[in-house]
């Protein structure tokens, strides 16, 4: 095995340990999600933990194991999630959030230099408008969201919930920042834009389906936000999806024609 190939074998695997951490343990994104349907639970935030670390931190890592030279939207997804987090924490006086979020940015910059790998500016800058009406709608509300939960946090409002030493309530706002942050990326971003879109729609349709289904959950939303939640959601992945197709989004970005490796002769995606 070439020295190319062993360093991007090395990538894939510490890729899978990070995406099945963070689903498992010490992320506990999975779990939390599992509970969401549970009225034994506070659905809305163990959604909204379940979803920021499953959908947005441990699937990266999944598409970076499946394509490590491929990996730029992944990669900006996980900064940009890492610096919600970090503010979040400031926010909400969470302090022990900061660890996390510093955990979240050094396993991307582990996982982001495979051989021959693309740049992370790949495909460049290009406003899709559909997709930043979008954003643009979705912001304001979201900003809002985010510094009511803030606000619960350093208040301590009860009931608290609390994993790994973390309030909920912390995360819970860093979630509804990092949908404004990614939503306006994948606005912005040629490469990424499906990744990154789809991921947005699925946690606000997701988080707005629980809190819809359970209301007056602690974190949740009303019915109308709710319903709006879902639908936002649902038209920003979709539109995600179908104008993540344009040229410079799907192309092969990561071939080794593109973005030649060093000693690298077999290529390996």
């Amino acid at each position: 095995m070439s020295g190319a190939a062993f360093r991007t074998a090395g990538i894939r695997a510490a890729a899978v340990v990070f995406a099945v951490s963070w689903l498992i343990f010490p992320g506990f994104g999975v779990i939390d999600l599992s509970v969401t349907w549970d009225p034994g639970w506070l659905v809305a935030l163990e959604a909204g933990w379940g979803l920021m670390f499953t959908v947005l931190v441990a699937a990266a890592f999944v598409r970076v194991a499946v394509r490590p030279r491929r990996s730029a939207p992944a990669v900006v997804q996980l900064l940009c999630v890492a610096a919600t987090l970090a503010v979040s924490a400031a926010a909400s006086l969470e302090w022990a959030l900061v660890l996390v979020a510093l955990a979240v940015a050094a396993e991307a910059l582990v996982v982001a230099f495979a051989p021959g790998r693309e740049p992370l500016a790949a495909g460049g800058v290009r406003v899709d408008r559909p997709l930043a009406v979008l954003a643009g709608l979705g912001a304001l509300p979201w900003l809002a969201y985010a510094n009511a939960m803030y606000a619960a946090n350093r208040e301590r409002l009860l009931p608290e919930d609390i994993t790994i030493g973390i309030n909920h309530y912390a995360v819970q706002g860093a979630v509804g920042l990092a949908l404004v942050v990614l939503s306006g990326t994948a606005a912005c971003r040629v490469r990424g834009r499906r990744f990154v879109g789809i991921g947005v729609g699925l946690v606000a349709a997701y988080l707005g389906l629980v809190c819809l289904a359970w209301p007056g959950t602690p974190g949740g939303f009303g019915p109308v936000w709710s319903v709006l939640s879902m639908a936002w959601g649902i038209a920003f992945g979709a539109l995600a999806a179908v104008r993540g197709a344009g040229p410079g989004a799907t192309q092969d970005a990561g071939s080794s024609e593109a973005y030649p490796a060093r000693g690298l002769r077999t290529p390996l995606s």
